[in-house]
């Protein structure tokens, strides 16, 4: 599997975020995006995952053109570790549904409409995020592209390791994995880095 961007701009609304950028991901490698805080690495991911159009040249999926229109065809082949993993951390509960009896709908009718208070999930242990990212990770075993924005932000530096082993031995099993991160311990390991600037104009 190939990602290609080629003579690539990049922009969120009137805000320029990178020109003229060109550079392959391939399978058996890890890509590292990286740049200041404010820089568009995020942007850029969604870029890559077809949620954001280009503002001039393309990105290309072996050769197959990623359009905001194609791009749900190639986000089946993608597995994602979003900056917000902590979020999901109810997937980790093995609990199984409980089938409601039929008065019960009755009453979640008369009250789902007026819950004003959603609780936020509490958050999620170091050990717990990596944990999550490693059950993604293993219950895609055939998508063959893997794209996590800051997965490693609130890992610590022993788990900050392990995600990274975890990754590099994705790319090593021939997969195309695409991190966009700060972190020294991930740009360091990277097969590739590509990095963007502040200030776009």
């Amino acid at each position: 599997m190939m990602l290609e961007v080629k003579d690539a701009t990049i922009a969120v609304g009137e805000k320029i975020l990178a020109t003229n950028l060109s550079f392959i991901a391939r399978d058996g490698e890890l890509t590292c995006i990286t740049g200041p805080e404010g820089s568009g690495k995020t942007a850029f991911i969604r870029t890559l995952m077809g949620f954001l159009p280009v503002k001039a040249g393309f990105v290309s999926v072996d050769g197959e053109l990623l359009t905001v229109r194609s791009s749900h065809a190639f986000r089946r082949m993608m597995v994602y570790l979003p900056q917000t993993l902590q979020m999901l951390g109810h997937q980790l509960e093995e609990v199984a549904p409980e089938e409601p009896e039929e008065a019960d709908y009755a009453v979640w009718d008369a009250l789902l409409p007026k819950r004003a208070v959603v609780e936020a999930p509490a958050p999620l242990s170091s050990e717990a995020i990596c944990q999550l990212a490693e059950k993604t990770i293993r219950e895609a075993p055939d998508k063959p592209i893997i794209v996590a924005d800051e997965p490693t932000a609130l890992l610590t530096p022993e788990d900050t390791e392990r995600l990274i082993s975890l990754l590099k031995a994705q790319a090593a099993a021939g997969k195309t994995v695409l991190v966009a991160s700060r972190k020294y311990q991930v740009i360091s390991r990277a097969d590739q880095v590509i990095t963007l600037e502040n200030d776009k104009s």
